[in-house]
């Protein structure tokens, strides 16, 4: 088709479109918009008709943002203990080499005899159980492993031997205690298991 047809039936098409009435137009627009139910539910919607259908519409309106409010206040309250715990973990992950510290002192002290003076043995192993009561309080506390059935999500095993007093997957020595804080983990034990 050329370009000098399509102009010509471009403007046949403007030419009856400037030629019908606006009157018409408009009344043919209202006519469609009267039958169509989709139109009619979204201007009800839209336009509530008595005072009944307003008070409605603002009692939703009002239990919606409720609601929100409700969901908001329960996230922020999540993350706030997760933080929390977060940090108290961080804390308790960097004492924890403190801990084993004094554990290594108190079992060298049984070994060696009666090296260390009485005070000092007494004195470190005050401060052992102050340290142990103290992680407590906060929430830690020791991961049982001696005598105990294998679980990777709370021991890490180093070592496997072969036993035959020992059970299948049972726990047989402690290299180092784990620790966790409620379900979290903060430490591993370090374990030998029997096979």
């Amino acid at each position: 088709m050329s370009k000098a047809k399509k102009k010509e039936d471009r403007s046949d098409f403007n030419s009856e479109k400037e030629t019908e009435n606006p009157e018409q137009k408009t009344a043919d627009v209202k006519n469609k918009a009267a039958d169509s139910p989709k139109l009619k539910e979204t201007m009800g919607a839209d336009l509530p008709e008595s005072e009944e259908d307003k008070a409605i519409d603002w009692e939703d309106r009002y239990l919606r943002v409720a609601a929100e409010y409700d969901n908001y206040r329960r996230r922020t309250k999540n993350e706030l203990e997760f933080l929390l715990q977060d940090a108290s973990c961080a804390v308790v992950c960097e004492l924890l080499p403190v801990l084993d510290s004094f554990e290594s002192a108190l079992n060298m002290e049984g070994e060696a005899g009666n090296d260390l003076k009485e005070s000092d043995s007494t004195g470190i192993s005050l401060i052992h159980k102050q340290l142990i009561t103290a992680l407590k309080k906060v929430g830690v506390e020791e991961i049982k492993a001696l005598g105990e059935e294998f679980d990777p999500t709370l021991h890490q095993a180093v070592m496997s031997v072969e036993d035959e007093n020992a059970g299948e997957n049972e726990i047989v020595e402690v290299f180092q205690k784990g620790y966790r804080h409620g379900d979290r983990v903060i430490r591993h034990s370090m374990v030998k298991v029997a096979n």
